[in-house]
């Protein structure tokens, strides 16, 4: 598989990569949680949050590589906004590898105060990510219905992955909370599709 190829698995790794960012951060203390409860979250997980911030910053650069990719292919309007939603959800992750390394490093150091403000904007700043994650789709999802660049069976589906990513969290309340959140899971398996769709046909 030559270069050209291997350029759009860029998807790929940035898939496993923001996976393995969250499953090595492991399930941190809720934004209400008790200070003394994420006081010592952090402190037994320290070095997980700093392996967990590299490779949520990788995650980001392997991201970036995908949509400039794909950008550049969409052209226009379209390529412009589905680039936008890639700077927008890397930006958004940079800042969560800025906090994960903070919260990390200096567990022991901070008032426990400032930890758990920390600890708060570390669960409630992922809407730039999920806003991001709409844009990217629903640019992906017009040039699939438009266009013979992706498959045009992702269209609909990515359109409605769209929707649900751009709903803010508590806002439905119940088991819909972070109805955002699964937009952007829908997004990962999105990129995954088309990440090996482009891999094999590299003309599209």
């Amino acid at each position: 598989m030559n270069a050209q190829r291997l350029v759009p698995l860029s998807g790929v790794a940035a898939v496993l990569l923001l996976v393995a960012s969250l499953a090595v951060a492991g399930s941190t203390p809720a934004a209400d949680a008790s200070t003394a409860k994420v006081v010592s979250f952090y402190a037994e997980h320290d070095a997980a949050q700093v392996a967990s911030a590299i490779l949520l910053g990788f995650g980001a650069l392997f991201l970036l590589v995908f949509v400039a990719l794909l950008a550049g292919r969409f052209g226009g309007g379209l390529g412009a906004l589905f680039l936008g939603g890639g700077v927008l959800i890397a930006s958004g992750f940079a800042l969560f590898a800025c906090l994960a390394l903070a919260l990390g490093q200096l567990a022991d150091d901070l008032d426990p105060a400032a930890l758990q403000a920390l600890n708060v904007l570390n669960q409630a700043l992922f809407y730039p990510v999920t806003i991001g994650a709409s844009a990217v789709l629903l640019a992906g999802g017009i040039v699939s219905l438009t266009s013979r660049l992706l498959p045009r069976w992702l269209g609909r589906p990515a359109l409605v992955l769209a929707v649900v990513a751009a709903i803010p969290s508590h806002v439905l309340g119940g088991a819909l909370d972070h109805i955002g959140f699964f937009g952007f899971l829908g997004l990962l398996a999105w990129m995954l599709v088309v990440s090996v769709a482009l891999a094999r046909r590299p003309a599209v």
